[in-house]
């Protein structure tokens, strides 16, 4: 059997401008993460989503699944006319969407999708078990009347298929090299992430950045002598990766990662390399929570505090008592749509 995944993966990056390399990874570079992980598990037939209307896979008899992970951001009153046509190109076959989630800051259950979202989602149920992100976006589908689904959080963090995977944190050493991410650059960022960011500086951490928007001095909140020092220290340590492989070997220098980007913590999680993360949003508070990753609210973060004490606060103990079982619920999430057989047994 083969599996399609719709993903824009021919694109050579280097013959676009920096706007336009984001705008094919989704604005999102960390969208590379979980794609890594999709590619590892299923071995996919690559579909570019701008093909979703031509010939190019309609003789495929050998693809049995299609895979999207298009479903991931669902707001209010949002409608997906290009997972329509996806449907419809692979005429009776299953379409898998992966990491179904609803982007809500406040968690709202009542939220409303927008009624051709909820048929969508119902028409994708009655061919496939959903793969729902967390225990919020669930409630809401079930708001909705959609219940043919498991909750399976991201696939990045089953990278590798290894139910006996753990994070193994080594003690503390001062020589410990850290490095760190952050949300958006965007509108007026408030005092405990000036503070993160500063931190950061003050201890030349190297930054991976994930889009296109710089900080500026609005960020900054008009402190032109932070602004010019946070600009400074993004000009030496500030990394953006396009290929996986780059940012891979990037991360693998560091003993520890910190900051509000999923993704950007998961691909150190993954290589072993503990991780703290600052969660901004309800995605992120989802898949935290569902694989008991360690967590900080932004809130809570304090320059004067030392490295020591947010390395500490990096316990894996709970991830590693939980991963089995998540594992365990990936694999039957696989088995129920007919991809164990893609994803090795």
């Amino acid at each position: 059997m083969a599996v399609g995944l719709f993903w824009n993966d021919r694109v050579s990056f280097e013959k676009h401008e920096w706007a336009k390399r984001f705008f094919f990874l989704g604005n999102n570079t960390g969208n590379l993460v979980f794609i890594r992980a999709l590619k590892d598990i299923f071995h996919p037939v690559m579909i570019p989503l701008w093909d979703v209307t031509s010939d190019t896979f309609r003789d495929r008899a050998d693809i049995t699944h299609y895979i999207t992970t298009e479903l991931i951001w669902l707001t209010p009153n949002q409608t997906y006319p290009h997972v329509w046509t996806m449907l419809k190109r692979i005429g009776d076959k299953p379409l898998v969407p992966i990491s179904v989630g609803v982007q809500s800051m406040a968690r709202n259950v009542d939220i409303t999708l927008h009624p051709d979202t909820v048929k969508l989602l119902r028409t994708m149920a009655e061919r496939a078990v959903l793969g729902v992100r967390g225990e919020y976006t669930a409630a809401v589908l079930e708001k909705n009347g959609i219940v043919n689904f498991r909750i399976i959080g991201c696939p990045s963090l089953y990278q590798g298929m290894n139910e006996k995977f753990r994070v193994e944190k080594k003690p503390f050493d001062p020589k410990m090299r850290a490095c760190c991410n952050f949300r958006t650059f965007y509108g007026t960022l408030s005092d405990p992430e000036r503070q993160f960011l500063t931190f950061c500086a003050n201890r030349d951490l190297g930054f991976v950045e994930q889009n296109a928007f710089p900080l500026t001095l609005e960020n900054c909140c008009g402190d032109e002598y932070q602004f010019r020092y946070l600009q400074d220290w993004l000009k030496r340590q500030m990394h953006v990766f396009f290929h996986i492989e780059d940012w891979l070997a990037w991360v693998r220098q560091y003993d520890f990662s910190l900051g509000s980007r999923f993704h950007g913590n998961v691909i150190a999680i993954t290589s072993g390399i503990p991780a703290l993360t600052m969660v901004v949003d309800s995605r992120m508070d989802e898949m935290t929570r569902l694989f008991r990753l360690p967590t900080l609210p932004m809130e809570d973060f304090r320059l004067e505090k030392p490295l020591e004490y947010y390395y500490d606060l990096a316990d894996y103990t709970d991830f590693n008592k939980a991963y089995p079982e998540r594992m365990r619920v990936f694999r039957d999430f696989l088995q129920r749509n007919g991809l164990a057989e893609a994803a090795g047994g």
